[in-house]
């Protein structure tokens, strides 16, 4: 099976790649080549700008594939480029999208792909749910094979999430100086977390599979800590004690900066639990086999081995510390 995964070495794809290629796949990857280095052995490069059509068409040639995955997509035009690019290239093409896509607030407290779509506080997730409906519109109107992924909080061994990101080492750097750091709400809304190479099983799953042709299909792990739990694993991974929580609200946060204030009242703010029942069927070796605790085992070993990768993000940082100044302010 010969397939393109457009990125390839990213948090999810790098998984995605080992799997398929230990599935016995022939696995290409279509990138700018900045990140060729990090493609393990038997990886055939195509070097492009997926987002320059022209020049993706030229590296693309007259290649075709069992299933081409888009795992750097986001807006509209760039799916209709996608359609123009694999609609005589693709037998299968893969999306991947966004749980955050689904309403919010929740209609229940179990999502489950029948659950409605629509975000009005963020613009990432209505973005996501635009190309759907383009992808969607495709298959109607001229039969184009797409299957679309919803992933939730998806991590892999080089990140730490917490609930200001996850592919930095700000917030675990507070931690390590004793600083606060921020949960949004009461810190008990249930969050759903899934190891890349967990999601990586699901992903290859699908590809090839007839069944997946015309589909949305999520795929997500089935541990769900609350946001307190998940910042005291990343603090214990660390090696550290309790970390100094501080509970802001979200639409507080918003108040403070609201670009990023949109991340928490469109996503994080709700409790997000899924039934997977669907991918399980698809895909019958899906299965949670990182816990978190694991996980941020790999992560903390990672970044702790080599301090020069402890990187921190002085306008996030700034930003905690802009949020915190005036719920101190308000507080007190």
């Amino acid at each position: 099976m010969k397939v393109l995964f457009i990125g390839g070495t990213g948090n999810l794809s790098s998984d995605c790649t080992l799997r398929a290629l230990a599935k016995g796949m022939e696995v290409w990857h279509l990138n700018r080549g900045s990140h060729a280095a990090e493609a393990p052995e038997g990886v055939v490069p195509l070097c492009a700008d997926i987002r320059d059509e022209a020049a993706a068409a030229r590296a693309l040639g007259s290649e075709k594939f069992d299933a081409v995955v888009d795992f750097i997509a986001f807006s509209k035009p760039q799916i209709e480029e996608d359609i123009r690019l694999f609609r005589e290239k693709a037998d299968q093409f893969v999306f991947i999208s966004s749980a955050s896509a689904y309403r919010k607030p929740p209609v229940s407290h179990v999502i489950s792909e029948s659950t409605p779509l629509a975000n009005p506080f963020w613009k990432y997730a209505r973005d996501k749910i635009d190309c759907e409906r383009s992808l969607e519109a495709a298959g109607r109107d001229s039969g184009f094979p797409y299957t679309i992924v919803r992933p939730s909080h998806t991590y892999s061994s080089r990140w730490m999430p917490n609930a200001f990101g996850s592919s930095d080492f700000t917030v675990p750097k507070r931690m390590m100086d004793g600083k606060r750091v921020i949960v949004h709400g009461d810190g008990q809304s249930l969050w759903t977390l899934t190891h890349a190479r967990d999601f990586a099983v699901g992903l290859v799953g699908l590809l090839g599979n007839p069944a997946a042709i015309g589909e949305a299909v999520q795929i997500t792990g089935d541990e769900a800590l609350t946001w307190d739990m998940i910042h005291a694993t990343v603090a214990r991974a660390l090696g550290l004690g309790a970390p100094k929580i501080v509970h802001i609200p979200s639409d507080f946060i918003a108040s403070v900066d609201p670009e990023r204030g949109e991340h928490f009242l469109g996503d994080k703010t709700y409790s997000a639990l899924f039934d997977c029942s669907k991918l399980k069927r698809l895909v019958p070796e899906f299965r949670t086999t990182v816990s978190f605790q694991e996980g941020m085992q790999e992560s903390a070993a990672y970044y702790l081995s080599d301090p020069r990768r402890q990187t921190v993000d002085p306008e996030l940082d700034a930003c905690i510390e802009r949020i915190l100044a005036a719920w101190d302010g308000k507080s007190g």
